[in-house]
């Protein structure tokens, strides 16, 4: 079965943290990266992603407020990027950075997400019917699921940057 993004909000990373030690979760490196959405109506996801050390196209389809990335590959560099949005149809990104470290548990992956410098959120990237596991594992029963992608989320706040392409 193909993983899932379920994502969540919490105050803080501390009572995952603790739990991703004592299970064994691999860290992996903290990156930065800054998305650029094309701004349209549904839940689906169409960005580029530009990190340090690459630049990445990502398409993820929303199902029931879960993710699923059906397209993930290099692309030259930021100019690139805005290209291709233009030629997807979209006349405006929305710039979303994110600062992140993702975590390998049982073939899948948490990873804990600060939005814009203010958001706190945890991805957990498992198929789904290993979720309600996680959840319960990692303490996040009772966090509110975000179901639509960040751009979305941060647009109900005010906090949302876009640019004209």
């Amino acid at each position: 079965m193909q993983p899932q993004e379920k994502k969540y909000l919490v105050d803080s990373f501390t009572g995952v943290e603790k739990k991703l030690e004592e299970v064994g979760a691999k860290k992996g490196k903290e990156v930065v990266a800054v998305h650029y959405y094309g701004q349209h109506e549904s839940n689906d996801v169409e960005k580029f992603v530009e990190c340090a050390d690459r630049v990445e196209i990502h398409i993820l389809k929303e199902t029931n407020g879960k993710f699923t990335l059906t397209e993930h590959s290099p692309i030259v560099d930021k100019e690139m990027g805005m290209v291709w949005l233009k030629r997807r149809g979209y006349t405006t990104a929305n710039i979303v950075k994110m600062v992140y470290t993702e975590y390998a548990y049982k073939g899948g992956m948490v990873g804990l997400y600060i939005i814009d410098d203010f958001l706190h959120s945890v991805i957990l990237y498992f198929p789904p019917d290993q979720h309600k596991e996680m959840e319960k594992k990692f303490g996040l029963g009772r966090a509110e699921q975000i179901t639509v992608p960040y751009n979305k989320y941060l647009e109900k706040f005010g906090k949302l940057r876009s640019m004209p392409l």
